[in-house]
């Protein structure tokens, strides 16, 4: 019995000894506006804005610092629909974009959809496109760009919360 319960003691020792190993993840709420009455016309815009995302704080509090950070990847992005019972049965396709404020020709996609059902509801899930932009979020200072292709004109402004989650590899 005392064999038995040493085995198992030097096997937890040894299987919960392992290297930190650097990946931890970025979580950001923001709010953005669609407009009533979108022209039904593919790819229309809405940039949002994310101010204050306070990176080095962020890579601090996971105990990195910026220069240790080499990747970025979109983990998770959905939307919510916060005002009123607006549904996203608009949109037959959504992108989103991440662009660097200075250069409006530097940008990656992050996450799209296609063909989002006419019965998608208040919460639309994006799949991430998994690209590296770290170099945009270590920047601090980043747009992005939710890049829709409505079915229809939205009959209301909706107010849309999105949630986005990455995930960041330090060395």
């Amino acid at each position: 019995m005392k064999k038995i319960i040493l085995f198992i003691a030097t096997v937890l020792i040894f299987t919960q000894c392992k290297k930190d190993s650097g990946d931890f993840e970025l979580s950001y709420t923001t709010q953005f506006e669609i407009p009533a009455g979108i022209p039904a016309f593919p790819f229309q815009n809405v940039e949002v804005e994310v101010p204050n995302f306070n990176i080095e704080q962020r890579f601090s509090s996971a105990g990195f610092t910026a220069d240790q950070v080499e990747r970025i990847n979109a983990r998770s992005i959905s939307l919510d629909v916060i005002s009123g019972n607006s549904d996203f049965s608009f949109l037959e396709r959504a992108i989103l974009e991440i662009r660097n404020p200075q250069d409006i020709n530097d940008k990656r996609e992050i996450a799209y959809l296609e063909f989002i059902p006419n019965n998608q509801g208040n919460r639309l899930d994006l799949i991430p496109s998994l690209p590296d932009v770290a170099e945009y979020i270590k920047d601090g200072n980043f747009i992005l760009t939710f890049k829709m292709a409505p079915r229809f004109s939205p009959g209301q402004t909706m107010q849309v919360r999105m949630f986005l989650n990455f995930d960041a590899f330090a060395e």
